[in-house]
């Protein structure tokens, strides 16, 4: 080496590209050679993508990296308990130093809930606080590629200011945008005006969420411009449902157009949160040319069999995840069928939806010969096949007798279900379970927050 033994004497260009190759625990053992190397630490290049991390456990760190790295890191996710009051202050204070940095081109929020916790006097100030700092870092920013505000509400009231300055500075290099939201009473809540020719000048887009308010045919006709390469993922939230947009929705053949733009390569996630009129209108909401991949409702109180029989009759080629959350009442699981009913429409699905991968059904009883019938169909390539020991029914015979009991299955239940699978499988515990399952006042978003932001993650 042609500096000897002299570490310190490495030329830093080397020590960079050393430090490029090792673990982040690793890098930082590797600083503790001498300063020169310390210094090499927090050269742009090492620190492209930071998770800032503002719990109490990690909030320092995540301080110390954002006063280091915050102003050229080009990928930034903050990750914060947004019911604390702190840490939702100390996103502030990161958004502040993102602001000022041109380098910046993913950036996602992931808070654990859709609302950020304030003082009841501070509840304005934070909003208006965290708006202003969001568009100066769209304008700051030289190139973003991806922009995710979390579904956090507070914000997406907003959206139609945060377009038209994306659409200023950004128009054709954004590729993923998240504008979904959760909506904390789904029941009644303002609809922001948002005017589908807004999406046509973004030419690079292919990652796109918005609430099922802002669907329609000419969103679509914007979206499916000869200038747009095509989008790859589609992901709809679900909420209200307004009476005249429910029975019209977005017509088939906007579905098949949309798809068509995009060489057949797009694929939809529906998803319905604390949405009791979605559940009611989803046969308006489905549509046979819908390229649907991923389809999850949470806590709807109701399961459409009419629904779930269109999921498997039309959208058989394209069906990967069908995920049902809903609580129990009175301790005890809904029916969404008759016991009796033949055939069963989940085993239907497992039957006729050769790409299923993914199965949940909480909330509701499920006969223990369905479950059997599930995993036989589906075999080795159902990755996910999650149900409650306390929703599954038996058929318990004594003699000339016979009854239905629920949370007792058979000895060789689990054996069947984990060589249909290829795989060992179980039941769901009741410890397993979030607790909005059990307690309806009970806080559901834990239920499903994780979920609906793995949606928003950079596919860029």
């Amino acid at each position: 080496m042609a500096a000897g033994q002299n570490w310190a004497e490495v030329p830093s260009v080397l020590i960079v590209e050393i430090l490029s190759y090792l673990s982040l625990k690793d890098r930082i053992k590797a600083s503790s050679v001498c300063k020169r190397w310390r210094s090499c630490l927090f050269h742009p290049s090492l620190w492209k993508r930071i998770v800032f991390k503002l719990d109490s456990c990690d909030r320092e760190g995540a301080k110390f990296l954002a006063g280091k790295c915050g102003r050229f890191i080009s990928h930034a996710v903050v990750k914060f308990n947004s019911h604390n009051i702190s840490e939702v202050r100390e996103c502030g204070r990161l958004l502040e130093i993102f602001s000022k940095n041109k380098n910046l081109q993913y950036f996602s929020l992931q808070p654990l809930s859709c609302h950020l916790e304030c003082s009841e006097a501070d509840s304005v100030h934070v909003t208006d606080k965290y708006l202003d700092l969001i568009e100066a870092l769209i304008k700051q920013s030289r190139q973003l590629r991806h922009f995710s505000l979390g579904c956090v509400e507070d914000l997406l009231v907003h959206s139609g200011t945060l377009i038209e300055a994306l659409q200023r500075h950004h128009s054709s290099c954004l590729r993923s945008l998240h504008l979904a939201s959760v909506k904390e009473n789904s029941e009644s809540y303002g609809i922001v005006d948002l005017s589908p020719a807004m999406f046509r000048s973004f030419t690079a887009l292919q990652h796109l969420s918005l609430d099922y308010d802002h669907l329609s045919n000419e969103l679509f006709d914007s979206l499916a411009h000869p200038a747009s390469p095509g989008l790859v993922t589609l992901t709809v939230h679900v909420h209200g449902v307004d009476h005249d947009h429910g029975s019209g929705g977005v017509s088939n053949d906007a579905w098949r157009r949309i798809a068509s733009h995009s060489n057949d390569t797009l694929r939809v996630t529906l998803n319905l949160v604390h949405s009791y009129d979605g559940v009611s209108a989803l046969l308006d909401i489905l549509r046979p040319s819908m390229p649907l991949a991923h389809f999850r409702q949470f806590f709807c109180a109701q399961v459409s069999l009419a629904a779930v029989t269109f999921l498997w009759s039309h959208h058989c080629d394209t069906l990967r995840t069908v995920h049902i959350v809903d609580g129990l009442v009175d301790s005890a699981p809904g029916v969404y069928s008759e016991l009796s009913q033949d055939p069963d429409p989940f085993v239907m699905m497992a039957w006729r939806c050769p790409k299923l991968e993914h199965l949940t059904v909480i909330g509701y009883e499920v006969a223990e010969e369905n479950i059997v019938a599930i995993a036989r169909l589906r075999g080795d390539t159902l990755k996910t096949l999650d149900i409650p020991r306390c929703c599954i029914s038996t058929v318990e015979e004594k003699a000339d007798s016979a009854w239905v009991s629920l949370g007792v299955v058979s000895d060789d239940f689990h054996t069947m279900v984990s060589q249909s699978l290829k795989r060992e499988w179980r039941t769901l515990e009741d410890y397993e379970l979030p607790r909005a399952v059990f307690d309806d006042q009970a806080d559901a978003e834990e239920t499903y927050m994780a979920t609906l932001l793995a949606d928003q993650v950079c596919a860029c």
